[in-house]
């Protein structure tokens, strides 16, 4: 009987200690940190506001909105002066390449993701130009 008393009493205490313990952890836990975990977990899907450098002023800064169903992903340019659809969209890993088309030219764009930004290049007919952007939140 003794026994029983003892180990009834030592998991009271656990229990005790394990509640006060879990309910410090969810007074702790406020949106910001559900959001970034929620984030990290779908890695490049969501929207991107991104800077293009020395590119005409209509191309030079808009969003990116990367989704996907299954296993495909899809990326579409919001631009100012409209939206683009993209083409041959691959993602591996923390890397994102696709084409798009602009006023009648291939350009091909491929972004490496740092947690919340990345960086990349565009190429095009008229040379390479560097790409940064950043996760909208």
């Amino acid at each position: 009987m003794k026994t029983i008393l003892k180990n009834f009493g030592l998991i009271v205490v656990l229990l005790i200690f394990s509640n006060g313990y879990s309910l410090e952890i969810c007074d702790t836990f406020d949106l910001k940190t559900v959001s970034t975990i929620l984030i990290k977990k779908k890695k490049w899907t969501g929207s991107w506001d991104y800077l293009v450098k020395d590119v005409p002023m209509e191309y030079s800064s808009g969003i990116l909105h990367v989704s996907r169903k299954k296993r495909v992903y899809s990326v579409e340019l919001e631009m100012p002066g409209g939206k683009l659809p993209a083409d041959n969209v691959k993602v591996n890993k923390n890397k994102l390449t696709f084409s798009v088309d602009i006023e009648g030219s291939s350009v091909d764009v491929s972004l490496i993701m740092d947690g919340d930004s990345f960086s990349g290049e565009s190429y095009t007919q008229d040379g390479t130009f560097m790409l940064v952007g950043n996760r909208r939140i």
